[in-house]
């Protein structure tokens, strides 16, 4: 009989030229292939699917990656996010968050970096950023520390390092807590060290398009056995059964079946073995998938610069001193004198089949669901975001080489005439 592997292998390239045709540069292609699907189908012969030994494998190869004690894995970044600062805030913990404490965030950020300092009665205090980085300005941080300050909720911004030096310093001299939104930035180092390792703890995203992807999932990390065990808690219910001092806590409540004893207000955050199995591919391969993500940057960087039509329209963001950047995607800001408004542009990359993006959600002060909480910010109290707002987009780099006849039609229609930009149907890019 054939096995299983070879029979799945046999389908996936039978079914690779069948496959619904694409644009010529999707935000982000496949980054899986036969060895996930494999690995999937494996679990689902094995009858368990719900969290189990592969979770724990991957929490600990992906904590030895990291260079971290310890790793917990999610079923999202968001829950990742959530997670995190739900376990800053755990009444019991030794130095926690509190209803009314201020927490520093960039103000160009995701959704879920702002909504659990929200759900947790913290009250996000939004930073100006540095265009040229995307990542915060840490002078606007410093200005920004009250007596209230607890905490900073740093976010490394498409492959790029925050300032993680001096932001470090900062942290310590004022006994701040430190959250390292890393979602976008799996591989990334700063001074040599893995982003994500040195706050109290740092977050991860698996989504499809991130650096690796689990389909959905995400990873925290943190370097106590006191924050891992209020993690692992909180993950689950906020049960005492994945606690390292289990047995001590359930004596204390004997008159509770200890298979049912909750000692935190928890979730079900839980990933799929299925997740940890695919993830445990992607993370083999996560260093020659960043690697060729770097190449496909600089090849078009080249190609942009050396084309004929070359004007300068473009602000390349840059890697901050001391740090490697591992690109999420293909970041830039139109100039301020481009005479054809980011919108008509945008328009222009999607009707010519390169998938775009605003860089995350722009300035997250803008957007309507603050006013909800209390939180009226001046968009234009952040220079830099709105620089980033009004100017910046990205586009895919994607896991795989990019042919040289593509690279040199992205830099064609990048660089297209204004004047045939000035026609294009500006509908709003999807």
């Amino acid at each position: 009989m054939t096995d299983f592997r070879d029979a799945l292998l046999a389908e996936w390239q039978r079914r690779e030229p069948l496959r619904a045709p694409r644009p010529l540069l999707p935000l982000i292609g496949d980054s899986f292939d036969h060895r996930e699907i494999i690995a999937a189908v494996d679990v689902l012969l094995s009858g368990r699917l719900t969290m189990g030994d592969r979770v724990r494998q991957f929490e600990q190869e992906f904590a030895r990656l990291v260079g971290v004690p310890y790793a917990v894995m999610v079923n999202s970044g968001s829950s990742a996010n959530l997670l995190a600062v739900s376990a800053a805030s755990v009444p019991s913990r030794s130095a926690r968050l509190a209803t009314g404490d201020e927490v520093l965030v960039p103000a160009v950020c995701w959704a879920t970096s702002v909504w659990p300092l929200l759900q947790h009665g913290l009250r996000p205090v939004f930073v100006d950023v540095d265009p040229r980085t995307l990542n915060v300005d840490v002078n606007d941080l410093e200005r920004r520390i009250t007596s209230r300050t607890r905490a900073i909720f740093a976010v490394h911004v498409l492959g790029n390092s925050a300032p993680m030096a001096p932001m470090v310093d900062i942290a310590r001299e004022h006994g701040l807590l430190l959250i390292e939104d890393t979602c976008e930035s799996l591989g990334s180092t700063s001074g040599g060290q893995w982003l994500g390792s040195f706050g109290n703890f740092g977050t991860y995203s698996f989504y499809y398009s991130h650096h690796i992807t689990t389909g959905e999932g995400g990873m925290v990390v943190c370097q106590t056995l006191e924050d891992v065990d209020l993690l692992r808690s909180l993950r689950s219910h906020g049960w005492s059964r994945d606690l390292s001092n289990r047995q001590e806590v359930e004596q204390q409540f004997s008159d509770v079946d200890p298979r049912f004893l909750f000692v935190h207000s928890g979730y079900n955050l839980r990933p799929l073995e299925l997740q940890a199995a695919i993830g445990l591919c992607q993370l083999a391969r996560l260093g020659a998938m960043n690697e060729t993500r770097h190449r496909n940057r600089e090849r078009l960087m080249r190609a942009l610069h050396d084309h004929e039509l070359w004007d300068g329209r473009f602000e390349f963001p840059r890697a901050a001193d001391g740090t490697t950047a591992a690109w999420f995607g293909f970041p830039c800001l139109l100039s301020a004198s481009f005479p054809v408004p980011k919108s008509g542009f945008l328009a222009h990359l999607t009707q010519s089949g390169i998938e775009n993006r605003p860089i995350i959600s722009g300035n997250f002060t803008r957007q309507p669901a603050l006013r909800a909480h209390g939180l009226v910010c001046d968009p234009n109290a952040y220079p830099g975001a709105e620089a980033v707002d009004q100017r910046g987009f990205f586009i895919g780099i994607h896991t795989e080489p990019l042919p040289d006849a593509t690279i040199d039609q992205l830099a064609d229609i990048l660089l297209a005439p204004v004047s045939a930009l000035k026609g294009v149907n500006v509908s709003g890019p999807e």
